[in-house]
């Protein structure tokens, strides 16, 4: 049977100063008994739902897989704690301690989530020896910008960026009125958070921020608008366990800044995809599950990887942003 069906637990940890982080536990129904712990965590305005069809897939070979949706997403409350990435990474490290204090590890993190892996390594380096890989999808070792070019279609672009963050920066209560009248399919909509009663899982990834007010998401641009790596040779000692992804056509990321960061890497492997933008878990789940199967099975020394399935990728139902 291919992806036998797993069990998931909704699980709540609490944060520093108390704030229950949402936690999602897919446990396979044939664990490995050598598999690893797959740690999959989502980047901005997006939830764990993101890592839906990678779950499916990794469950399906036996390894055991935690997300959870980050601070001020999904089914998890902005809390009183500084929106940071070090406070984001302190989170994930309590969810850690929590869930899987022992056992290999396998890291994998898109976007604001790759940026919180490194940071978490930068952080807690005595996680290191227990991490058999780390997988960083489009990330950066010195934050985003509006800018991503120099044509003149990158400077439109970068120009109606700019003007959102302003805007969203020093009037957020009358974006959050404009945001209130949206349609409820909107992915920006704001709506209510709900009670904190039982749900079957994450929120789908369009209702990752509809319950964070603008003021919270012009936090969250500036963290990555400022974001510095920090301590990367901590980072460097993974050597050939760092695997970092990019789009060829990432418009938040630029491939640029991720192949800039490989360089910073003694030993970190690099693959551009070609055609692809800042979707890539989403429009290469197939093959990015492939990446993470292939890590998480332990060191190989050779630094080859094995080529992608043959079958289609089938796009999640959500837009992502």
């Amino acid at each position: 049977m291919i992806n036998p069906p797993s069990a998931t637990e909704v699980l709540s940890v609490p944060a520093a100063e108390g704030n229950p982080l949402a936690v999602y536990r897919d446990t396979p129904t044939r664990p490995r008994p050598d598999g690893a712990t797959i740690v999959l965590v989502h980047g901005a305005s997006v939830t764990a739902d993101l890592w839906r069809l990678h779950t499916r897939h990794l469950t399906g070979l036996g390894f055991t897989v935690l997300r959870h949706d980050q601070r001020a997403h999904g089914h998890t409350p902005r809390g009183r704690a500084p929106l940071t990435v070090e406070q984001l990474a302190d989170d994930l490290h309590r969810i850690l301690d929590t869930l899987a204090p022992t056992g290999p590890l396998v890291l994998v993190g898109h976007s604001l989530g790759a940026l919180v892996l490194q940071e978490l390594a930068a952080l807690h380096a005595a996680l290191l020896p227990r991490v058999r890989g780390m997988v960083l999808l489009s990330a950066t070792a010195h934050g985003t910008s509006v800018r991503t070019g120099r044509s003149p279609r990158a400077l439109l672009l970068a120009a109606g960026r700019s003007l959102t963050v302003l805007t969203c920066t020093h009037a957020p209560r009358a974006v959050d009125w404009v945001r209130r009248w949206l349609p409820d399919t909107h992915h920006f909509t704001l709506t209510p958070r709900p009670g904190t009663g039982p749900h079957g899982g994450p929120p789908p990834c369009r209702d990752g921020i509809r319950h964070t007010p603008t003021a919270d998401l012009a936090a969250l641009w500036q963290v990555l608008h400022r974001y510095r790596a920090r301590h990367l040779p901590v980072l460097e000692q993974l050597g050939e366990r760092l695997l970092l992804m990019a789009g060829a056509d990432d418009r938040h990321i630029p491939a640029a800044h991720t192949t800039e960061l490989a360089d910073r890497l003694t030993g970190a492997r690099l693959e551009i995809l070609p055609r692809t933008t800042h979707a890539l878990p989403i429009r290469h789940h197939a093959l990015i599950s492939v990446r993470i199967a292939h890590v998480a099975t332990g060191p190989h020394p050779d630094a080859r990887f094995p080529k992608g399935p043959s079958f289609p990728n089938v796009p999640l139902s959500e837009p992502f942003h």
